[in-house]
């Protein structure tokens, strides 16, 4: 019989999961409630939350293909595709609630070279913290958008600062968290994914520093290098970063 990737990643998990129940000497009662666990969460509707809380970040940073361009990040649970392209890189309404923040940098390749017309796709949590389509309240696409870099690689984008914000924690995967002792707050970050025909698409969050999650996100996302200092301007504040893609 000719093995595959799968049934050898599946083997490693069985024996991995072997050793574990091995050295806390689990009981057959454990396991049942640990498989009614996993039924209470999906019933629960948070399949893709729970393992994005526990698993996501361990998949990303063990992806042999990036290692190089700017760090990867989970996806996340609150995505939306299909977002229009923005009129004037205005992400946020006039009315919009919170502090004005500017966004700006260049997306280049590995080598230094500009990249024009690069697809950037845009989403984030609003000053409270909430996401439109998954949070009452929120307008409709509200905080979501693209914007194209321009001949010389930049791109500009009008928004608000993001709040921080808890994941949701008052069903299964809150419960777990807090049984292994961590919390639920994630730091405040942008979601971009970038996609351009000639290189790598790359999806990639971007942090503040100084936040005070960033050491101990809920999800274990965070990294310093992600995380770019804010300064001050007319309307707010501002934040600048370069985006680096792989061919």
């Amino acid at each position: 019989m000719i093995k595959s990737r799968v049934g050898d990643i599946t083997t490693d998990l069985i024996q991995a999961i072997g050793k574990v129940c091995e050295k806390h000497n689990i009981t057959h009662d454990e396991y049942r409630k640990a498989i009614d666990f996993f039924s209470e969460a999906i019933d629960a509707g948070e399949r893709s939350l729970l393992f994005d809380a526990f698993l996501e970040a361990n998949i990303v940073a063990s992806d042999p293909t990036k290692t190089t361009g700017t760090t990867a990040q989970v996806l996340g649970p609150f995505y939306l595709p299909n977002m229009p392209l923005l009129d004037n890189g205005q992400l946020a309404r006039p009315n919009e609630a919170g502090e004005r923040l500017t966004v700006s940098g260049s997306v280049l390749s590995t080598e230094g070279g500009i990249i024009q017309n690069a697809e950037l796709d845009f989403w984030q949590a609003d000053a409270e913290g909430r996401y439109s389509s998954f949070n009452e309240g929120v307008p409709q696409y509200n905080l979501r958008g693209k914007i194209k870099s321009k001949t010389d690689g930049s791109f500009l984008l009008q928004t608000v600062k993001p709040a921080q914000y808890t994941i949701p924690d008052q069903g299964p995967t809150g419960i777990l968290l807090k049984a292994i002792g961590r919390h639920s707050w994630r730091p405040a970050h942008l979601h971009v994914i970038v996609r351009h025909e000639d290189y790598q698409t790359l999806t990639t969050q971007i942090y503040f520093r100084g936040d005070e999650y960033l050491s101990t996100d809920a999800v274990r996302a965070a990294n310093d290098d992600l995380a770019f200092p804010l300064s001050k301007n007319e309307e707010g504040s501002c934040v600048a970063f370069n985006l680096i893609l792989r061919e």
